[in-house]
């Protein structure tokens, strides 16, 4: 969607732009009739415009990506997503944290 903020363009001109979407499966990318469902898709959606055999942004979707644009970036958490909660984990076997002084054999 960011390619389309230049101007409008066709599907071939998109391809070359934003490229075909090659991955590890599809290490030469998709067909251009998935590239034509995608762009279809987009237009049922609201976010592109067809003007011929071009496509442009729609006026939504160019407010919506200047805006991300233009916010601040969210801070990012040194901290990983996942942390051990070390008051759970067990010192020792037995050990409980509601009863730590009792052993449980």
């Amino acid at each position: 969607m960011k390619t389309f903020l230049k101007g409008s363009m066709t599907i071939y001109q998109g391809a070359e732009a934003h490229g075909e979407f090659a991955t590890a499966r599809l290490p030469d990318g998709i067909d251009h009739a998935k590239m034509v469902e995608l762009y279809c898709d987009l237009v049922e959606r609201g976010c592109l415009i067809r003007e011929g055999i071009k496509y442009r942004l729609s006026l939504k979707a160019q407010f919506h990506l200047e805006d991300r644009a233009r916010a601040p970036e969210e801070p990012r958490s040194l901290v990983p997503p996942r942390v051990r909660n070390f008051f759970a984990k067990p010192l020792f076997v037995g050990y409980s944290p509601l009863f730590p002084w009792r052993l449980a054999l």
